[in-house]
């Protein structure tokens, strides 16, 4: 495509609602990574607990498709924020260790030792992401090369006893976001844009580039808020 012809292209943009034009992608959740979710109850199970007082051990998985470590705490401290004091769940602090520290019973003991509980809940995310050629269009009549990056991610949640090492209840999460990108490094007046989940309007306009990740980024805080969402249903009051 020559540069008159985008030029001709992007003129002609009416607003700046996107779409791609390519069919709709599948899905592509990874199932869950927590170490610890073999064998645990539903949260169903935990309607009838006590009260309790609990600390939250955030397992940072080690992979590519992982968000930055500030990202996941981050959303670490949002999940404690929702459950403070006065809540029938209430956390009393947080730790994000690397997944290899707290896979076992042991390093979880160790991770947890700041915190003074007897009991932990175990989050781990795994991510996954798919990279695919799209047609964009805009506007009335705008279009454009460009690449679609669909980020995919599974939240697990597993409540630990730390002494006997029983598992309480557990749930799992999904969240997703796409990052429409155009294949030329300056195509304004359009910018790239993020949007969270399968219909929601895009988010963070008007950014000719956006940090690294940050698909990823949006796709984990939407796993987090349907993981809390969940929480405070069964427990949260």
């Amino acid at each position: 495509m020559t540069t008159t012809t985008l030029r001709r292209i992007l003129s002609a943009v009416g607003c700046s609602c996107l779409v791609a034009a390519c069919a709709a992608l599948p899905e592509t959740y990874p199932p869950p990574a927590n170490p610890f979710l073999s064998g645990a109850p539903s949260l169903e199970g935990a309607k009838s607990l006590q009260p309790t007082k609990v600390g939250l051990v955030w397992l940072k998985p080690l992979t590519s498709a992982a968000p930055s470590d500030a990202a996941q705490r981050a959303l670490a401290e949002k999940i404690k924020s929702q459950f403070a004091a006065g809540k029938r769940l209430e956390i009393v602090g947080s730790v994000t260790v690397p997944v290899a520290e707290g896979n076992t019973l042991a390093g979880l003991r160790k991770a947890s030792a700041p915190l003074k509980v007897q009991q932990v809940l175990v989050v781990m995310p795994r991510g996954a992401e798919v990279v695919s050629p799209a047609w964009l269009r805009y506007g009335r009549d705008g279009q454009a090369v460009g690449t679609r990056t669909d980020s995919y991610f599974t939240v697990s949640l597993v409540a630990l006893d730390l002494a006997s090492g029983k598992s309480l209840f557990s749930v799992v999460a999904n969240g997703e976001a796409r990052l429409l990108v155009t294949d030329y490094e300056d195509a304004r007046p359009w910018y790239p844009n993020i949007s969270p989940g399968r219909s929601s309007s895009f988010i963070y306009p008007d950014k000719a580039t956006f940090p690294p990740g940050e698909v990823r980024s949006v796709a984990l805080e939407e796993a987090v808020k349907g993981l809390i969402y969940e929480l405070d249903l069964a427990l949260g009051s």
